[in-house]
């Protein structure tokens, strides 16, 4: 329980750090095999009073880019490598966001269709451009 409480301090943390606030928004789109991450975000963005947004259609292409667009979510995590149909997870948040390919670390977020996306996290360990690791987006202070 203490490292659970650890865990999801320094994502709250993490979330200040980037600029959330209260009543800003953050999409959950993670698998099932990814449920330490998942508590740690929930915990965390609730710690941080930053609202969960959630959706159907787990593998869907639009289901995602309406949520973006309707909920005006402030941040997407999500799991890169889940199989999405043909395609990849990590392969749909790049079309929706062509200039994640382009960016460079530091750079800020260029999403005009989604004009309130400010960060992307991803549960992968490999590296994907403009998309920060979850290891990276923890932050670790005393409470």
């Amino acid at each position: 329980m203490k490292e659970f409480d650890r865990y999801s301090s320094a994502f709250a943390f993490g979330l200040v750090e980037n600029g959330y606030a209260p009543g800003d928004k953050i999409v959950l789109w993670l698998e099932q095999s990814n449920s330490a991450e998942i508590l740690v975000a929930q915990m965390g963005a609730a710690k941080a009073g930053v609202a969960i947004v959630s959706f159907n259609e787990k593998d869907s292409k639009d289901a995602l880019h309406q949520t973006l667009k309707e909920s005006g979510a402030r941040g997407l995590f999500f799991s890169p490598s889940t199989n999405a149909g043909d395609q990849t997870r990590a392969d749909i948040v790049g079309a929706l966001l062509p200039s994640l390919s382009s960016s460079y670390p530091g750079d800020a977020l260029n999403a005009p269709a989604y004009p309130n996306l400010k960060s992307i996290v991803q549960s992968g360990h490999g590296n994907i451009r403009g998309v920060i690791k979850f290891k990276d987006a923890l932050v670790y202070a005393n409470p």
